[in-house]
């Protein structure tokens, strides 16, 4: 069984087009996305109806919740683009997925909130381990836009972004292989990277003067370099 692992479109439509078209070259047999699928970008509905086509496992992310139950007033540019029926959607959306391959219990999540803060691949081994124990031998996540892989006492995996990658500004997604069931067989996780038109998707953010905090998602498309908290309200941030 092969699975794609996409995260983090955050209404990025021509990054998610260029995944697409990849895609179709792989032959996996299912897509799961885990989560982030609007926000930052000036395409979310876009970028939402097509994950909602094409991916049987849909997670939700930080963005997703904040987004859909309107937390956060600076977003009201999505909040219009995408309507309530997509608003109630993103709400609604299941924090993790557990699936059991090759013989390992496998859990899927996007980030936060499942994880109360942002957690890079590299960070501590107790703050990273804690998400494995005591069921489970692999982690898959996503969340903090760049991917990696670690083994602390069971495996932990991070796809990567779609639509806003940091570190490298592509397309970055996972693909996942392995034998579904108790047996124990080879289970292989192999990382993409993917060219797309960077420039083309900064344009589309341009071409939208009301999305918030354009400049910023405009950098961080065209040099992958993080362009600093992109939401605010009442004192609260929320990066990524």
């Amino acid at each position: 069984m092969r699975i794609a692992l996409v995260s983090d479109l955050h209404g990025n439509m021509t990054a998610v087009e260029a995944l697409e078209k990849d895609l179709s070259t792989h032959a996996a047999d299912e897509i799961w996305c885990l989560g982030d699928l609007v926000g930052k970008g000036p395409s979310s509905d876009k970028t939402f109806d097509w994950a909602m086509r094409n991916c049987s496992v849909v997670l939700g992310g930080n963005w997703d919740y904040g987004v859909g139950r309107k937390e956060f007033h600076r977003d009201s540019f999505y909040h219009r683009q995408l309507g309530q029926r997509r608003l109630d959607a993103l709400s609604a959306l299941p924090r993790e997925k557990h699936v059991r391959l090759s013989g390992r219990n496998i859990r899927v999540i996007h980030g936060r909130p499942v994880m109360g803060r942002l957690l890079n691949i590299q960070d501590s081994r107790d703050a990273l381990a804690a998400f494995l124990q005591p069921d489970f031998d692999m982690l898959i996540y996503a969340d903090c836009h760049r991917q990696g892989a670690r083994t602390l006492g069971g495996q932990i995996i991070n796809v990567g972004s779609v639509g806003n990658a940091l570190g490298l500004p592509m397309v970055q997604y996972a693909l996942l292989d392995g034998t579904p069931g108790d047996a124990p067989a080879p289970l292989v996780t192999s990382f993409v990277t993917l060219p797309y038109d960077n420039q083309a998707a900064a344009q589309e953010a341009r071409a939208q003067p009301e999305l918030p905090d354009a400049p910023a998602y405009i950098q961080e498309v065209l040099t992958g370099v993080y362009a600093g908290s992109m939401r605010k309200s009442a004192g609260q941030t929320t990066p990524n």
